[in-house]
C-alpha cells in the first residue's frame, strides 16, 4: 500500500505544484523500480546521501534499484516545506518506507534539491536519514 504526497497548507504556486508533481512521479517510479523515469528526472551529477550513511551518485542508485538491492513496497510521504531560491528548490519532509528483506517500517527525514535546467526541473541532490527511536 502506498499513498500520495501529502499537500501542504496553502494553495501552491505553479512552480511549487510542478515540484509536488515531480516528487509524486519520483515516489511512484521508485516503488515500481522504474529506473528509466528516474534517470530522466535526475541530473547526471545527482548525489544521494543515503540512510545507510553512504553517498551514492546517480549511476549507483539506479544500479542498486535496478538490481533490487534497494526497493520499497510502500512509501508514505509528507512534505513539510518547499522553498525556492532562484533556480533551486528545496523540499523537506518525512517519509515512512517498507521493503525487503525485513518489511519493517522505517521513518525518515528527507531533503530533495531540484534545479531548473533549460526549462525543466532536475533533482540534483537528496539526503535521507532514519529517525532514531525516542
Amino acid at each position: 500500500m502506498s499513498t500520495a504526497v501529502t499537500p501542504n497548507r496553502e494553495p501552491a504556486t505553479d512552480w511549487e505544484q510542478e515540484i509536488r508533481t515531480l516528487e509524486e512521479q519520483g515516489r511512484v517510479a521508485f516503488l515500481a523500480g522504474d529506473t528509466e523515469t528516474l534517470a530522466a528526472m535526475w541530473d547526471d551529477g545527482l548525489l544521494v546521501n543515503s540512510p545507510l550513511n553512504v553517498v551514492n551518485d546517480k549511476a549507483k542508485v539506479l544500479d542498486l534499484l535496478g538490481k533490487g538491492l534497494i526497493r520499497h513496497t510502500s512509501n508514505e510521504v509528507e512534505i513539510k516545506q518547499i522553498a525556492r531560491y532562484g533556480d533551486v528548490v528545496v523540499v523537506m519532509g518525512h517519509d515512512t518506507v517498507d521493503g525487503p528483506p525485513t518489511h519493517v517500517l522505517t521513518h525518515r527525514r528527507f531533503t530533495n534539491i531540484w534545479q531548473l535546467q533549460e526549462g525543466s526541473w532536475q533533482m540534483i541532490a537528496r539526503h535521507a536519514q532514519v529517525i532514531a527511536p525516542r
